[in-house]
């Protein structure tokens, strides 16, 4: 996909009509470690922008185009990766819940990053019963969570490093959802289904997964909990 991203279009045909080497251009854009600079230039091009504010800078210049055209480029970047993730998570979509708590921020990050977000407040459905047991499954599910974790000697009637569960979340589809208390009520409609944002965790900048933090950190108690 990064090969047809109009970021990587843009740096792409300009260096074949100036018959610039990418060891070149990063030189252009003064950078003085190259290999550095060839790193963040790949990141650059497959659209990460996390530590682009060098290149947005120099590549103008580099690449004698007009700052608006390296601007839009990013944009259109950043649109075109959005609008491909949010097709593939339409794609994948089916009903569940998510257990809303007294903090929508995790107080542990490390904790949130190492359980995983999803498996401290999603709950998953048996797709094969009716929807309207939605709801009775999204309590039972909250349930068997809170007696999980106090088996992990976790406070009884808290979500890890989220605090105390305050309803649910049934989302019924990608543009379909209700929120219900602890009762069962149902509490508001809403017209998009509730998304988990993530933690995440990275050495040297490098991003590093759960698979790596268990590797890691292989000891802690918390590693044997599994869904």
């Amino acid at each position: 996909m990064s090969d047809q991203l109009p970021i990587n279009t843009l740096v792409s045909s300009r260096c074949k009509e100036l018959g610039l080497r990418p060891v070149e251009l990063v030189h252009r854009c003064g950078y003085k470690n190259i290999s550095k600079g060839l790193r963040r230039l790949e990141q650059f091009c497959q659209g990460n922008f996390d530590s682009s504010a060098t290149l947005i800078r120099t590549l103008p210049a580099a690449l004698d185009v007009p700052d608006e055209a390296v601007r839009k480029a990013v944009e259109d970047t950043q649109r075109q990766i959005h609008e491909a993730e949010e097709a593939a998570w339409r794609a994948q979509f089916v009903p569940h819940a998510v257990i809303m708590t007294e903090r929508e921020r995790p107080t542990q990050l490390f904790v949130a990053a190492f359980i995983g977000i999803e498996r401290l407040r999603r709950v998953n459905f048996d797709l094969s019963e009716s929807p309207t047991t939605y709801i009775q499954q999204a309590l039972d599910g909250l349930r068997h969570k809170l007696q999980r974790w106090k088996l992990q000697r976790w406070k009884s009637d808290q979500i890890p490093t989220f605090g105390r569960p305050v309803g649910v979340i049934v989302n019924y589809s990608p543009d379909y959802a209700v929120s219900f208390d602890l009762e069962g009520n149902a509490v508001d409609v809403l017209d998009r289904a509730y998304r988990l944002g993530d933690v995440s965790f990275s050495i040297s900048k490098r991003p590093v997964s759960r698979g790596e933090l268990e590797a890691i950190f292989g000891t802690v108690r918390i590693v044997r909990i599994r869904q």
